[in-house]
């Protein structure tokens, strides 16, 4: 029986930045957001959108798999953070997507 190898995941966060002193308090507080051998790969504040409308400021986090991403972000400790940053930021999105492994 063959056992897929744990696929790489990506939190990717889109939005604009519209209280700088509440995105420094949450930024001051998001450290959940990187538990389970999180990496910041991306923290643009001049994304450019090529397609429809994104917000300026783009943040992509990889994480080992789709499971460790989906426990920080919803974690407890997350949680009471993520609020901060949604009142601090309008124009948003946050999405957990894998990573891709062409075939072999």
């Amino acid at each position: 029986m063959c056992h897929a190898e744990p696929m790489t995941a990506y939190l990717i966060a889109n939005y604009d930045v519209v209280d700088p002193d509440g995105y420094r308090d949450y930024q001051g507080k998001s450290r959940p957001i990187m538990a389970g051998g999180a990496k910041l790969l991306v923290l643009d504040r001049t994304s450019s959108a090529v397609e429809g409308d994104a917000g300026a400021q783009t943040v992509v986090i990889e994480y080992p798999t789709r499971e460790a991403a989906e426990a920080a972000y919803h974690s407890e400790g997350y949680q009471a953070v993520v609020g901060i940053r949604h009142g601090a930021t309008e124009n948003g999105r946050a999405v957990i997507v894998d990573g891709f492994t062409p075939p072999s």
